[in-house]
């Protein structure tokens, strides 16, 4: 049985039923639905999280030939928005992040926000205000001088992302990278505001304690501004972060 699924904005993802099991074939969307992504980066730290019970195994993979990923299926349902605002939910992601981050790291380049950005602006047809870049760029530059280490951080916390099944799954691995812990947290909040209001439980639960302050709303205004990037690349209008 072939069945395409649903969720994503940028792949040709499939359910595929054999006799040899359930899996989930993942082939690339054209190129200008997923700006900024490398595969060859995205495999090697997917693999490293399956390897962890973190995100489902991967059983086959081609990234030369049509970003062809083949990964076993999980049973579940997806997170929906709601989620980001429970107390319960944001402890089971926090618990998830924590054993993510404290996963040996493979060897790859560190996430570097502004180069991601400049990408996208090659991309982009009409050039966009030149504040919210300048602020960018200081919050890149702030965040290039922490040398602290890198570990892998997921980077892309949407609902449609995470399934609730015999555990927390974490899936589409396309715009993970090596960073620090606390850009997790930032995704979430850059993503979902709402989620400030039970903030604590999940930073409590990744093991970054009350993280706030200028370190965090430095980070989640790095993941405004790539988002914002990230679809004016699409041809997507977006209002600036």
């Amino acid at each position: 049985m072939l069945a395409r699924l649903v969720g994503g904005s940028v792949n040709e993802v499939f359910r595929v039923d054999t006799q040899l099991g359930r899996f989930v074939l993942r082939l690339n969307g054209p190129a200008w639905r997923r700006p900024g992504v490398e595969r060859e980066r995205e495999l090697a730290l997917h693999r490293a999280a399956a390897a962890g019970g973190i995100a489902p195994a991967v059983v086959h993979a081609d990234p030369a030939a049509h970003g062809l990923l083949i990964t076993e299926f999980q049973d579940g349902r997806l997170w929906l928005e709601q989620n980001y605002t429970d107390a319960a939910a944001l402890r089971r992601l926090g618990e998830r992040l924590y054993a993510l981050h404290t996963l040996p790291a493979p060897e790859v380049t560190r996430f570097d926000p502004w180069r991601v950005a400049q990408a996208y602006l090659a991309q982009v047809r009409v050039a966009p205000p030149v504040e919210p870049l300048a602020r960018l760029e200081r919050c890149c530059e702030a965040l290039a001088s922490d040398h602290s280490a890198g570990c892998i951080v997921h980077g892309d916390l949407a609902q449609n992302n995470l399934l609730e099944g015999s555990r927390l799954w974490l899936l589409d691995w396309e715009y993970a990278q090596l960073s620090d812990p606390l850009m997790d947290l930032a995704c979430v909040l850059a993503y979902y505001p709402a989620a400030e209001h039970q903030g604590a439980e999940l930073a409590a639960a990744a093991g970054l304690g009350t993280a706030s302050g200028e370190a965090l709303a430095l980070r989640v205004y790095i993941y405004r501004a790539l988002s914002w990037l990230w679809g004016l690349a699409r041809g997507e209008p977006a209002a600036p972060p």
